[in-house]
């Protein structure tokens, strides 16, 4: 009788306990609360909560606050979301609408196994920066693709994968263009082309023909001509390697027919949507290097 009178008597007490520190928690919750804009939780809402931090800020919560909170903030930062969340943040937060120039990462590299040297067997981590730290990685092209997958694992939209040839590729339809993927390479060969680009340039390439050749059949061998070719003068060199003007590039419009692609020996640069390289020597029936 008496332990069950002790039972009942803790039971009230840490009853009545907690309903002691449930109303100082409500109080003080009250007391310090920060009153929140609705807008935030809509803008938020229309964010493609990726969290990947293109926007500068640290996730969508953190950008959704900022544009909403801060005029200077522009409504057009999420670049995962495109124009049509640009459109939307705008119209919640009642700003001026601006365009997003949606983005795709490009690999500027297509040297696969078949057609780049390897000089070593790495047994390391399975890691393209730890394989850079030795000696440029196992390849022997130090200015190519290692394969090894940490552009993969910094995508959060799984557009990159690791094909059997050795290198990355690119899903267009799931990248969004958000960059994460490009300090991610130790050998910077990534990079964000506008969508709607009508050349790649798929080598990065900055030593004379005879180097590149010793090393890769598919390099870019500096002859210029691609340079000398383009009447839009979107294709440049800059004293050490090929780069492009692609803003220039889809000005001209087409009227040049990508006299560039057709002039180029190593097959470096190619039209948007065809095979870099051409069906006889993407399946190997073309004199390939000596390993």
């Amino acid at each position: 009788m008496e332990l069950t009178s002790i039972a009942i008597w803790g039971l009230v007490v840490f009853t009545l306990f907690g309903i002691f520190f449930g109303f100082a928690l409500a109080a003080t919750a009250r007391r310090f609360d920060v009153p929140v804009d609705p807008r935030v939780e809509r803008v938020r809402h229309e964010l493609p909560s990726a969290n990947c931090g293109a926007c500068g800020f640290g996730g969508c919560q953190a950008y959704a606050e900022a544009v909403v909170e801060e005029e200077k903030i522009s409504p057009a930062l999420c670049v995962p979301g495109g124009s049509v969340t640009a459109a939307t943040v705008a119209e919640l937060t009642g700003k001026k609408p601006e365009t997003v120039e949606e983005r795709v990462a490009v690999l500027r590299c297509h040297g696969t196994t078949a057609y780049v040297k390897e000089q070593a067997e790495y047994l390391g981590v399975r890691s393209c920066t730890g394989a850079a730290l030795i000696f440029g990685g196992p390849r022997a092209c130090k200015n190519g693709c290692l394969g090894l997958g940490d552009c993969v694992r910094a995508c959060p939209f799984f557009a990159m994968k690791i094909k059997c040839t050795g290198i990355v590729a690119i899903d267009r339809e799931k990248c969004t263009g958000c960059g994460l993927c490009l300090p991610a390479c130790p050998k910077k060969i990534l990079e964000l082309y506008p969508k709607q680009h009508r050349v790649e340039l798929a080598c990065v390439a900055r030593e004379k023909a005879s180097a590149v050749r010793a090393k890769c059949l598919v390099g870019c061998t500096t002859c210029q001509k691609c340079v000398q070719a383009c009447p839009a003068q979107a294709v440049l060199w800059d004293g050490a390697t090929i780069k492009m003007e692609h803003a220039r590039c889809v000005a001209y419009g087409p009227a040049c027919k990508e006299i560039c692609v057709d002039v180029c020996p190593t097959f470096v640069l190619h039209r948007v949507g065809q095979k870099p390289l051409p069906e006889e020597l993407a399946h190997g029936q073309l004199p390939a290097m000596n390993m």
